[in-house]
C-alpha cells in the first residue's frame, strides 16, 4: 500500500523563482520609457524597441565618428577576429540597452533603459517625426521617458524630485505645471502631490503655474500600481502628451482646418454654388414663360 506522505516544499526553489520573476518587473530605482497601446502589447514592445535601437544607434555612430580612426591591423586574421568581437559586444550591449519590463496594468509596458538621459534620445525621435511627418509605429501610441522610478507614497516621490528639481528648475525662473495620472492606485492623493509638489518648485525660485499650455517644462507623475514613474520634460503640449500618432499627424489636421477656413470666408461650397445657379436659372425661364404668356394675350 502506497503511503500518503505529505510532498516536502522546497523553498529555494520558490526564491529562485521569485527572483527570476523580479529581474522583468517594473521596480523602484530605474529609468527608461513608459509606452501605451490600444491593442496588441506584444507587438507595442516590439515598435518600441526596435524604435529606440534605430535612434540610439545613429547617437553611438555619430560619437564614434568623432572620437577618432581606429588603428590599423596588418594581419587580416587579427582584424577579422577584432570584427566578430566588436559585432558580439555590440549586440550584447544592445540587448542590455534597452529591456521590456512587466507593469501589472493592461496596455501598458515599460521599457527599462542604461541610457543616461531618456529624454533626450525621445526629444530627437519626436523632433525627427515632426519634420518628417512619417509614422513610425502602429500599436505604440504614447512613450513617455522617465528618469527615475519610486515607491507611490509622498515621501518616496518629493525624495525622488529633489535632484530632478535642482537640475531643471536650479536657474532662470520658469513656468511649469504638472500632471498627474494613476492606474490601479487609488491611495495616492492626485491634490496632495500636486500641492506638495508646487511649494518644492516654489521654494527653489520665482516659477509660475501655467495651467493653459503654455508651460515651458511639465512635471510628469505616472502612477502604476505600487510604483511610480518621475520626470520632467519640456515641450509636452508641442509634442501633443508624447503620442507619435498625433505629432505624425498634427500638421496635415493644420492644414484640413485652413482649407476649410479658407473655403467657408470666401464663400460658399461648390455644390452650394451649383444650388444656386439652377435656381437662378429656374427662376429666369419661369419669368420668361410668364412674359410670352402676357404677350399672346395683348395680341388680338
Amino acid at each position: 500500500m502506497a503511503s500518503s506522505r505529505p510532498k516536502k516544499f522546497n523553498s529555494s526553489f520558490v526564491k529562485k523563482f521569485n527572483f527570476k520573476d523580479n529581474r522583468f518587473k517594473l521596480q523602484p530605482d530605474r529609468k527608461g520609457f513608459l509606452c501605451t497601446c490600444s491593442f496588441g502589447e506584444k507587438d507595442c514592445q516590439k515598435e518600441a524597441i526596435n524604435l529606440l535601437r534605430e535612434y540610439s544607434e545613429e547617437k553611438d555612430n555619430l560619437l564614434e565618428d568623432n572620437t577618432g580612426t581606429v588603428e590599423e591591423s596588418t594581419d587580416i586574421m587579427d582584424s577579422m577576429d577584432n570584427e566578430l568581437q566588436n559585432l558580439s559586444n555590440k549586440d550584447n550591449s544592445d540587448w542590455k540597452k534597452f529591456t521590456p519590463l512587466a507593469t501589472g496594468v493592461g496596455n501598458c509596458l515599460f521599457i527599462g533603459t542604461t541610457i543616461e538621459d531618456p529624454c533626450e534620445l525621445m526629444y530627437k525621435i519626436l523632433e525627427d517625426i515632426e519634420n518628417t511627418k512619417v509614422q513610425k509605429t502602429k500599436f505604440l501610441l504614447r512613450m513617455i521617458p522617465i528618469s527615475i522610478t519610486c515607491k507611490a507614497n509622498l515621501q518616496s516621490i518629493t525624495t525622488a524630485f529633489i535632484d530632478l528639481f535642482a537640475k531643471h528648475f536650479s536657474s532662470e525662473p520658469t513656468t511649469f505645471a504638472i500632471m498627474f495620472n494613476h492606474r490601479y492606485n487609488n491611495s495616492v492623493k492626485r491634490d496632495q502631490i500636486i500641492n506638495e509638489l508646487a511649494n518644492q518648485v516654489a521654494s527653489l525660485g520665482e516659477h509660475s503655474v501655467d495651467l493653459s499650455g503654455g508651460a515651458k517644462k511639465t512635471i510628469i507623475v505616472e502612477v502604476v500600481k505600487s510604483v511610480c514613474c518621475l520626470s520632467v520634460v519640456e515641450n509636452y503640449r508641442r509634442f501633443c502628451k508624447f503620442n507619435l500618432l498625433s505629432v505624425c499627424g498634427r500638421p496635415e489636421k493644420r492644414t484640413a482646418e485652413g482649407e476649410n477656413g479658407d473655403s467657408e470666408s470666401s464663400g460658399s461650397s461648390p455644390k452650394v454654388k451649383k444650388q444656386e445657379d439652377e435656381q437662378v436659372n429656374t427662376e429666369e425661364t419661369e419669368k420668361e414663360h410668364c412674359e410670352s404668356i402676357e404677350r399672346e394675350k395683348e395680341i388680338p
